[in-house]
């Protein structure tokens, strides 16, 4: 992440990392809008985070691929056993 060009406060030169929070986070001064993300901006990242939580939240609660269980080891010595004896 480029922090270069992050924008500072007015007030007391701190680096705004949070532009979401309407105050700067050392000094507490109101930071100028053209700093701070927009109502619209704000929503949308949020709508976003909520997304990628909601598919992190997904792939946790999904089987593994890999854990097939007892019922496809079954299933395979089953149609081996059968094909074996129709030769």
């Amino acid at each position: 992440m480029d922090t270069s060009t992050a924008p500072s406060c007015p007030a007391c030169g701190f680096r705004v990392f949070n532009r979401r929070y309407p105050k700067c986070e050392s000094c507490g001064t109101v930071l100028p809008e053209s700093i701070v993300y927009t109502a619209v901006e704000t929503h949308t990242l949020q709508v976003a985070d909520e997304e990628r939580q909601l598919a992190h939240d997904r792939l946790e609660r999904a089987p593994a691929v890999t854990d097939f269980g007892a019922s496809i080891d079954e299933a395979l010595l089953t149609a081996a056993m059968t094909l074996s004896r129709e030769k």
